[in-house]
């Protein structure tokens, strides 16, 4: 989350620092933002309710990989002339199944069948426009 909206340097920054987000000056600190958030329950992750606004108390809770993408900006860069997805929306789908979200869950957020959602995380689709996803998941 720090990362992501105060380091330039880091991959996500351009969607969130570069268009603005921010965190909580007391989010700052580890501590605090523990004792208003709470641990993390197992299987959910941090959401911004209003994706434009920043992280902040009453702006964050804990959902599902599911909720969070139904939350998620409707308009995600640039689509390639004969696609329903963006290179954003690739990028996200192969995130998505390294952190275990069924073909079947990211089939139905971003309106593509589950065999098509299997070809990008296998590398047999987008290949040219996103890059080999066995280099992406080691961080290459």
């Amino acid at each position: 989350m720090l990362s992501r909206c105060r380091n330039p340097l880091s991959a996500d920054w351009v969607r969130y620092g570069g268009r603005g987000i921010t965190v909580c000056r007391r989010w700052h600190r580890f501590e605090d933002f523990l004792a208003d958030m709470g641990l993390c329950p197992d299987d959910l992750t941090l959401d911004r309710i209003n994706n434009e606004s920043h992280y902040e108390p009453g702006n964050c809770r804990w959902t599902t990989w599911e909720q969070q993408m139904l939350n998620r900006r409707s308009i995600r860069g640039e689509r390639h002339p004969n696609a329903k997805l963006t290179v954003d929306d690739v990028s996200s789908i192969r995130r998505l199944a390294r952190s275990g979200v069924t073909y079947r869950a990211m089939a139905s957020v971003f309106g593509v069948s589950s065999a098509n959602v299997g070809y990008i995380v296998r590398g047999e689709a987008w290949r040219e426009l996103v890059g080999d996803p066995s280099q992406e998941s080691r961080g290459l």
